[in-house]
């Protein structure tokens, strides 16, 4: 008699554990549960895209020596200054330290002349 009410009251607990956990399960895969995930996720990523993106540009633009070709201010660089000539663009010479193989690794793709 004993035997049967504890494997009758171990068989309720059960029961109601199996069921809290199905309940929980189900919130959390409603609709407006998992598009709010969706969401967050899409903005994290979307987040670390843009700071990549920028750490990438960094790298680029100090390998091609273009930070010190704006510091200079001179007229016909990437300042924003007019290009020098009878409107013609000519070919900006190499910053100083200007590494060819280093800017060929950096730049997926390129090829070399």
């Amino acid at each position: 008699m004993v035997t049967r009410v504890f494997y009758v009251a171990l068989g309720a607990a059960t029961g109601v554990l199996v069921v809290r956990q199905v309940a929980r399960a189900v919130s959390a895969l409603t609709p407006t549960s998992l598009a709010g995930s969706l969401v967050e996720s899409m903005r994290e990523f979307a987040a670390d895209v843009a700071e990549a993106m920028a750490e990438r540009e960094e790298e680029i633009r100090s390998a091609l020596g273009l930070d010190e070709l704006e510091a200079s201010g001179e007229p016909g660089d990437l300042a924003g200054g007019e290009p020098s000539g009878s409107g013609q663009h000519l070919a900006a010479p190499a910053p100083v330290g200007f590494d060819p193989e280093q800017t060929m690794r950096l730049v997926p793709g390129a090829r070399r002349p």
